[in-house]
């Protein structure tokens, strides 16, 4: 202690620190002589710089070691006691508290022999590597932080990668995963060269394809694969020529080399892939890009589907036909009505032309006459004929612009004697004028035919109040025909039901009339529908739209 204040005193006395601080104080750095037992014998004025302690105090109280982080001052001590005899220079890594209350990072360096200090001292600098050693400490935390990262995403990779296993093993979908790098090489190679439309180029280069082609190798498929495909084992399924594992396979194999060349992520089909013994399986397979120009393939075996398809065609079929067969029931009375009055007609003129010709003087000009009115109604006979034929055989018919209206009033007339007889008023009721609507005359009036008829059955077990409404709306663009009776109504559990094929609430029905009706209408670009009115009874009804021809 009495040491470092005689040194003090004979640096402010003017001993032999003293010219030592006017060289020493100016350097922007800390500087320090320490005598052989390791007691700092100066320090410059960039000391109380740092830390805001007076440096006379440091040096003469050796105060400067309350500045020094508990941590570090038994080995900095060691070092300053060791500082001359270290021949290989001395460096040692400190906390100094500094005037603003925080640790700072120091460096303390010497060489033996290099600078000299007065009095048998030894000199050494201390420098701040505060900034080195919290970029050292941020880039130790961002290693830190990137193996733990890194460990959990290989933990992960290997879950993953284990549940990848474990599903492509044990799933029920089929697998099949591809090696895709030689061919993917060649693809590369052409984009490289300037080749824009891989599609074009192989179509002009067959050869190149199949190369590519040749280059593909399957190299797993998974027990379902196996199974679906016949195989007894999977060897049996990967070890064979990649160009025998499907029809037209160079086409589903060009889709996948357009993965690799335009960077898509997926592509899907149908195919029909070749298996053990010649079997035929048709698939619809999605391919999805795997790391190192992988490609795994899920297929779907849609044999079964194909065969409900072949079904629902032929059950369609059926149904188109049954409809056609059913529509000649459901057009009898039609029929009857239409060709009622012509035959009649036709009888009366027959019988009336004969009388005209057998008088004794026969009366040869109205017996033309009688003739051409016959002609007449024989055509509208064949009309009626060939529209019913043409139903039945084909089901296509001319579209024409119909007056609904007209249709209408012809319809109730057509019908009025039979109501009549069953104890049902026919009511019209046709709001302003009505446009046309393009469709099948005949098919139209058939349509009310089946509603009216329709309405009648549901008013058989009604003794009083029996009355069916026939009414027409302009709704614009649309054009709405209404049927209502007060019969019975329709239970809430068919509404739902009463347009589907073969349903039917009729004691000997066969359940096609309102899906008949249903069905010209939607072909017609219209709707139909059916509710229970408030009171009593139903109301069916269906809009078209309006011609614009």
């Amino acid at each position: 202690m009495r040491e470092g204040l005689d040194a003090s005193a004979a640096s402010r006395a003017g001993g032999p620190f003293a010219d030592a601080r006017d060289i020493a104080d100016p350097i922007p750095h800390l500087l320090l002589w320490v005598d052989d037992e390791g007691r700092i014998r100066f320090l410059n004025r960039h000391y109380t710089d740092l830390t805001g302690h007076d440096r006379e105090d440091a040096v003469v109280h050796q105060s400067w070691r309350d500045r020094i982080h508990p941590d570090d001052l038994e080995g900095l001590l060691a070092a300053l006691r060791g500082g001359r005899s270290n021949a290989g220079g001395l460096r040692f890594e400190f906390r100094l508290l500094h005037a603003d209350g925080t640790y700072r990072w120091m460096l303390l360096s010497a060489r033996a022999g290099e600078g000299g200090a007065p009095g048998g001292a030894w000199q050494a600098e201390a420098t701040d590597i505060q900034a080195r050693m919290s970029a050292e400490e941020d880039l130790l935390e961002l290693q830190r932080t990137f193996e733990y990262r890194l460990a959990r995403q290989t933990a992960e990779l290997a879950r993953t990668e284990a549940r990848y296993s474990s599903l492509f093993s044990v799933s029920k979908i089929a697998f099949a995963e591809q090696e895709m790098a030689d061919a993917a090489v060649i693809v590369h190679r052409l984009r490289s060269e300037g080749v824009t439309d891989l599609a074009a180029y192989m179509a002009q280069h067959p050869e190149v394809l199949q190369e590519c082609v040749a280059a593909v190798r399957t190299i797993s498929v998974n027990e379902a694969c196996m199974r679906m495909l016949g195989f007894d084992d999977v060897d049996g399924a990967v070890d064979r020529p990649v160009d025998s594992t499907a029809e037209d396979i160079e086409a589903v194999l060009l889709r996948q080399f357009e993965m690799i060349f335009y960077g898509l992520e997926n592509v899907e089909g149908r195919v029909m892939l070749i298996g053990a013994a010649g079997r035929r399986v048709p698939v619809f397979y999605s391919v999805t890009r795997l790391a190192d120009e992988r490609q795994l393939s899920s297929l779907v075996d849609i044999s079964s589907q194909e065969r409900i398809e072949e079904m629902r065609l032929a059950a369609q079929e059926e149904l188109a036909r049954a409809s056609r067969v059913a529509t000649v029931g459901a057009f009898s009375a039609s029929i009857a009505h239409e060709l009622n009055q012509p035959v009649a007609s036709v009888s009366i003129d027959a019988n009336t032309g004969l009388r005209l010709l057998k008088r004794e003087a026969p009366d040869v000009a109205a017996a033309i006459r009688v003739l051409e009115r016959m002609s007449t109604t024989t055509q509208r006979i064949a009309t009626i004929v060939k529209h019913t034929h043409d139903q039945i055989t084909s089901g296509q018919q001319e579209m024409e612009r119909v007056d609904l209206a007209e249709l209408v009033q012809r319809t109730c007339e057509l019908l009025a004697r039979d109501l009549r007889s069953a104890g049902i008023s026919l009511r019209q009721d046709c709001e302003g004028d009505v446009p046309e609507v393009m469709g099948s005359y005949v098919d139209l009036q058939q349509v009310v035919i089946n509603l009216i008829n329709n309405a009648r059955d549901s008013m058989a077990e009604t003794s009083v109040g029996k009355e069916i409404a026939i009414s027409l709306r302009n709704l614009g663009s649309e054009i709405e025909l209404a049927v209502s009776d007060l019969g019975t109504g329709i239970r809430d559990s068919d509404l739902d039901r009463l347009f589907e094929p073969f349903f039917t609430t009729k004691e000997g029905g066969i359940g096609l009339g309102l899906q008949i009706c249903l069905s010209t209408i939607q072909r017609l670009g219209g709707r139909m529908s059916v509710a229970n009115r408030l009171d009593r009874g139903a109301i069916f009804s269906f809009r078209l739209p309006v011609s614009t021809s």
